[in-house]
């Protein structure tokens, strides 16, 4: 996916999951810290050589266990310093916005690793990253972010 996707993609999963309206900034940041990986992108290896969860994109930084870790962290500040609950928002928020990401990465014929090693993957190919699919269900998010904001403002 595209990073306009997956900002549109974490803004809507932001308010579906009822991220505080100072905290969204941090779920647009999580949308989109997943693909960090592609400023190291000297670490993707040769032609032939084997991929690993930790020397090429959609790796490590994109397994689930990191949207697991994040909701542990969340969940152990929350309940064990709840007077910090403000500053646990932006956790939250974080989360929300990391997971939106997988989500979505999740949607298109690469998926996301699920095991140790790079493969095997979760995948549901519906779309192909930065194809008509890809841009035609970017719209839609943003429409339902658009609806959702009204829907919001008016009630």
């Amino acid at each position: 996916m595209k990073g306009y996707t997956h900002i549109a993609g974490g803004l809507l999963f932001g308010f579906l999951f009822g991220v505080k309206p100072y905290a969204l900034p941090l779920a647009v940041i999580g949308s989109t810290f997943p693909d960090i990986d592609l400023k190291f992108s000297s670490l993707v290896p040769p032609k032939g050589k084997k991929k690993s969860l930790f020397n090429t994109h959609r790796g490590i930084t994109h397994h689930p266990f990191w949207v697991i870790a994040l909701l542990t962290l969340w969940g152990f500040l929350e309940n064990g310093f709840p007077q910090y609950g403000f500053y646990w928002e932006f956790v939250y928020a974080f989360w929300v916005g990391y997971l939106s990401h997988l989500v979505l990465d999740a949607l298109t014929p690469l998926g996301i690793p699920v095991g140790t090693s790079y493969y095997p993957r979760l995948k549901i190919p519906i779309m192909k990253t930065g194809g008509v699919g890809e841009k035609f269900f970017a719209l839609l998010l943003v429409l339902s972010l658009m609806g959702i904001l009204y829907l919001k403002t008016s009630a």
